[in-house]
Formats: structure tokens, sequence, C-alpha cells
């Protein structure tokens, strides 16, 4: 099982959630014609989609698109500093599925 976990900025939270060359070892190739949808399971088995974008122009990190993320971030009542966990498993049917979990420090 691959995992990863990330210290959330004030600009994960605010905009888009930029993706870790970390992440990238374990998610699906970016398609630079098209997002590519991540179906991503929380730990309360709801189910989110977030889109992964490759950007164009200087800055070309990855990214989880704005819209679906930032519900995830409203719904969670998400903060910079927050910890986030993803990963990868596999499920019952033995196909790949993405985690991800959160973790809010106990001393802000």
């Amino acid at each position: 099982m691959n995992r990863f976990e990330k210290e959330l900025t004030p600009s994960d939270i605010n905009q888009r959630l930029a993706v870790t060359k970390g992440m990238l070892e374990f998610l699906p190739q970016i398609d630079p014609e098209h997002d590519v949808p991540i179906r991503v399971l929380d730990e309360t088995g709801k189910v989110y989609v977030f889109y992964l974008s490759g950007r164009q122009g200087r800055d070309k990190k990855p990214v989880f698109q704005a819209k679906q993320w930032r519900v995830f971030v409203k719904e969670r009542g998400i903060a910079a500093g927050d910890v986030m966990y993803f990963w990868q498993e596999d499920n019952a049917f033995y196909q790949i599925e993405y985690r991800i979990a959160l973790l809010k420090p106990l001393f802000p």
C-alpha cells in the first residue's frame, strides 16, 4: 500500500490542492488534454471525485481542481495545518481504490 501525507497550506485550502511528486507515484498518469477523474473514499465512507489536472505555463505542478476539492474542504471543515493522508489500496474486488483521511493538530 502506497501512502502519502501532506500538511495542508492556505493555498491548498483556499484554491486547489497542489499534488506532490509523492502522490504522483501512485496516481494515474496526467493527460495534458483532459482532467483525469480520481474517485476518492474518505474515512466516513463518502465518495468524492477530484479532477487531476496538469497546469500549463511556467508552474506545471499538477493539482486537484478547485471545484470538487473545495466541496471536500468545506464539508470537512479543513484548515491550513491539518494533515492529509492519501493512499491507494485494493478493494474487495481487487480494484485500486484511493482513500483520504485527515488529522487535525491538537494544538493549532
